[in-house]
């Protein structure tokens, strides 16, 4: 970690929401729609409230865009998207394992800033490091061989030449194996031995940082590194139908939950 992470940080100053690891498309389209709707009743809540808006990824839980075809559905949350774009809210979407192929629909059609990797922010004068943070710490040598298999170009080439019914199709499939071998009672929050917070440990060994703000492991949680440095995670739209805010007069960001009217 020779380079600083916080070499050329983006400064914003104003209140931000963060959201997360929604998964759209998943168990059934019924239950989608269910969290859909929850995810736009609490982003109206916020609205008039946010300057910025965090989108920690895996909000999809398949993304492929084709030259001119995209995954049908999701019309209310695109509306709400071009809805907060156009009352001035700047939208941050940071990809995830699950809809790491998302390329220029949401920049061209919501004006979303999309980031592969994570960023340093310097956030309400804070010294954030955000992102999604799957692949992290730790060896997890197979997951990032796989990830990287998926993100080599000619590979996404090679997939783009099936027919989106196949592709879907497929993409939905592994999904659902991935999920059956991962059982949601094993993910428990593991303290030190969580690999995202290794990673942490081991960038506040060169680097100060206040928080650092993450998601993918679907556990929401905020858990005190030092005196001066918090790690966040923002948890899922799944089962916590967590959230984080951070507002330009707090201290540090606070989770939140939505309940559903």
């Amino acid at each position: 970690m020779s380079t600083s992470l916080f070499s050329n940080p983006i400064e914003l100053h104003g209140n931000a929401c963060f959201i997360s690891d929604v998964h759209f498309g998943v168990p059934s389209n019924a239950d989608s729609l269910r969290r859909e709707t929850m995810l736009i009743q609490m982003l109206d809540e916020q609205k008039s409230h946010i300057q910025y808006l965090f989108l920690l990824g895996d909000i999809f839980d398949f993304w492929f865009e084709y030259k001119d075809v995209v995954p049908k559905g999701y019309y209310r949350f695109f509306t709400k998207l071009f809805e907060l774009h156009e009352s001035g809210v700047k939208i941050y979407y940071f990809t995830g394992n699950h809809d790491m192929w998302v390329q220029h629909y949401f920049t061209e059609q919501f004006h979303c800033e999309v980031l592969y990797h994570q960023q340093a922010f310097l956030l309400n004068g804070k010294r954030c490091l955000i992102g999604h943070g799957d692949g992290l710490g730790g060896k997890q040598y197979g997951y990032k061989l796989i990830k990287a298999i998926f993100g080599f170009r000619p590979n996404r080439f090679i997939y783009s030449m099936l027919h989106p019914r196949q592709a879907f199709s497929l993409a939905r499939f592994c999904s659902g194996k991935s999920r059956a071998a991962h059982p949601q009672d094993v993910n428990i929050f593991k303290d030190e031995r969580e690999p995202q917070i290794e990673y942490a440990r081991q960038v506040l060994q060169n680097e100060d940082v206040d928080c650092f703000i993450y998601a993918h492991r679907h556990l929401p949680v905020q858990y005190q590194l030092t005196d001066k440095s918090v790690y966040y995670n923002t948890g899922d739209w799944l089962t916590n139908f967590s959230y984080l805010i951070f507002n330009q007069n707090d201290t540090m960001p606070t989770l939140g939950y939505f309940k559903e009217n």
